[in-house]
């Protein structure tokens, strides 16, 4: 099946490393790629530079941008569109979802966002984009993606509806599937059954391709990735986040926008509409208007 992938551009390096490591990612799977900018307009430079000249300045660049990005064979199965829209990145591409689905956005991340939680394009795509969002670090490599984890409580494994996508691109890259659960070290010793099943029952979901289960004991939820990411190898952070409130952001609750916003590894931050739905509160905007499409 075709998948449509919305590729954000600020025309950076980072952001350049993210559609490669796309295209690497899907380079199996038969799909159409938009390369989007969205540019801001202040009414001082309206004084200056009409609108129209400001359009086509901005659809010269990307598709110039789109040309060096592309600058290797492209497989028959691939094609590319170039998009351009003025205003806020993060609302801005929230509306595009509405009007036309996409099956994932990617955003590449820097890091330099005023806040790891409030400040982050690609945080605030995950908190409000209805679709999958893959953040890409700057300083990722074109390595192959052999290892992919999928860090989740282990409990709620029959909890989760989207986990067919990831079995796909797991499947198309011929890559081993970890599940990695962190567990408080404080909880009773008779979990070790409990993740013996769950161990099977990852298997059975996910039998298409080589899996594998890791358990960390760890009362910090973060920490106990981190360790993960140190001691092994990982080509491709996967995690299934539950929409918060503007509560959760403030009080730093949320594990996915806290990995997104200075990722290690590539995050893959998976939709689950029923998941969403029960956590997904009408809250005010929190993410910074002036944020550029990498940060």
């Amino acid at each position: 099946m075709m998948k449509k992938i919305l590729l954000l551009t600020d025309f950076s390096e980072a952001s350049l490393k993210a559609i490669h490591f796309a295209q690497h990612l899907f380079d199996a799977i038969p799909a159409e790629f938009y390369l989007m900018h969205v540019y801001p307009v202040e009414p001082s430079d309206l004084y200056i530079f009409p609108i129209e000249d400001v359009e086509r300045s901005v659809k010269r660049k990307i598709r110039q941008f789109l040309a060096d990005s592309t600058s290797q064979s492209v497989p028959d199965y691939h094609s590319y569109h170039t998009l351009t829209a003025p205003g806020d990145p993060v609302r801005t591409v929230v509306a595009t979802l509405e009007k036309t689905p996409y099956d994932y956005v990617v955003v590449g991340a820097t890091g330099s966002g005023c806040l790891p939680v409030l400040g982050s394009v690609a945080t605030g795509l995950i908190r409000k984009a209805k679709t999958h969002v893959l953040v890409v670090p700057q300083n990722v490599n074109g390595k192959p993606i052999r290892e992919v984890v999928l860090a989740m409580d282990y409990t709620t494994l029959n909890q989760v509806n989207c986990l067919q996508a990831l079995e796909e691109l797991v499947h198309a890259k011929k890559s081993r599937l970890t599940g990695l659960s962190i567990v408080d070290n404080r909880t009773p010793m008779w979990i070790g059954q409990e993740f013996e099943e769950y161990r099977q029952r990852f298997a059975h979901v996910f039998d298409s391709v080589e899996t594998g289960s890791y358990l960390i004991l760890d009362e910090e939820v973060t920490r106990g990735i981190d360790t993960y990411l140190t001691t092994h190898p990982v080509d491709l952070l996967v995690t299934v986040p539950h929409r918060k409130t503007l509560l959760d952001a403030v009080w730093d609750r949320s594990l996915t926008r806290r990995l997104a916003y200075k990722p290690r590894v590539p995050l893959l931050a998976l939709y689950d509409p029923e998941l969403s739905d029960k956590d997904n509160l009408s809250v005010p905007e929190t993410y910074s208007e002036q944020e550029n499409w990498s940060e």
